[in-house]
């Protein structure tokens, strides 16, 4: 019998159809874990007779394909693969594909919930209820607020129409914008120094890559207003944590709402302690309507590869000629 991995945080129970429905097409299953910080030896003990995983956030080296002979396809359960070194994939055999599409609202959603909350302290506010207190603070508009967009693609856009719901002045830098989306929803594309200096909201919506790694830095947060906010809802290596908690407790800008970490599960307890932050942990595509989604695509593209069918979603289409 054929064996597929399902490398995710989630237990079994809570993965809805994704492991019946891989049952139900005749396939075994096996449970491993989808965290960054797994260990290279448990990722390849967890893949060991596998054909195809559904991964999470572990790495995805040479070291583990080169462990993992029987190994045709990854399917990233997300639209991120920076663990995954696709072209060591590709030079084997296998096949790597993500699921795009299927978290974009949830992720959009987050990041306005989390520029909502820190407006308004309403996260602030509850603890301070919580504890017997009637404190109300003031906080600062919304509505008809500068957003600025940091990487404007799918998740992007969706940030950008629901701040035009609250009719904010709706700034982008984007290297490679749909110029059709722009000019229809009259969005302004300026430099990222640019956006950094007149937001008074900045989220970031980048992919990881090398050239994105810390682009977040402590000249970047110098650029800000100090009544400005940051949001990243994006990947955590996009900022400089250190810079941020430095910008953050001297009132260079006035917080931060981060939901995306340089390491999770989140370790570093300093975080905890400011009231001028809001954490969460990387919960953004975290829906019901986002684990449908995104398990029927990623189950959809376990089976059409077992069945040598080729899915569109590949990000290496080149492997297929030849994969394993």
């Amino acid at each position: 019998m054929t064996t597929v991995a399902i490398n995710l945080t989630q237990p079994e129970e809570e993965l809805g159809e994704i492991p019946v429905r891989l049952r139900a097409g005749g396939l075994e299953l096996r449970f491993g874990s989808g965290r960054r910080s797994t260990p290279a030896a448990e990722v390849v003990e967890s893949l060991q007779g596998c054909a195809a995983v559904i991964a999470g956030q572990e790495w995805y080296t040479a070291e583990v394909y080169d462990a993992c002979p029987e190994l045709r396809l990854i399917v990233r359960y997300g639209v991120g693969f920076d663990a995954v070194d696709v072209a060591g994939a590709t030079e084997r055999g296998i096949l790597v594909a993500t699921i795009p599409g299927t978290n974009d609202w949830g992720v959009a959603d987050h990041a306005i919930g989390l520029i909502v909350d820190l407006a308004h302290g309403i996260s602030r506010h509850d603890r301070s209820m919580r504890a017997g207190a009637w404190k109300p603070q003031r906080g600062v508009d919304v509505w008809q607020a500068t957003l600025g967009i940091v990487g404007l693609g799918r998740i992007g856009r969706g940030v950008a129409l629901r701040g035009l719901g609250f009719a904010m002045r709706v700034i982008s830098y984007e290297p490679y914008p749909d110029m059709a989306f722009v000019e229809e929803h009259g969005i302004e594309l300026l430099g990222l120094d640019e956006v950094f200096a007149q937001s008074d909201f900045v989220t970031l919506h980048l992919p990881s890559m090398p050239e994105t790694e810390k682009i977040v830095d402590a000249s970047k947060l110098a650029l800000m207003k100090p009544t400005a906010f940051l949001v990243n809802t994006a990947r955590g290596n996009l900022v400089d944590e250190d810079a941020l908690y430095e910008a953050v407790t001297s009132g260079q800008i006035a917080g931060a709402g981060i939901d995306a970490w340089t390491t999770e599960p989140l370790v570093d307890a300093r975080w905890a302690e400011l009231d001028n932050v809001v954490l969460t942990p990387h919960s953004g595509p975290n829906t019901e309507g986002v684990r449908r989604a995104s398990g029927a695509m990623a189950v959809g593209i376990v089976l059409k590869v077992l069945r040598d069918e080729q899915p569109e979603q590949l990000l290496n289409p080149e492997a297929w000629a030849h994969h394993r």
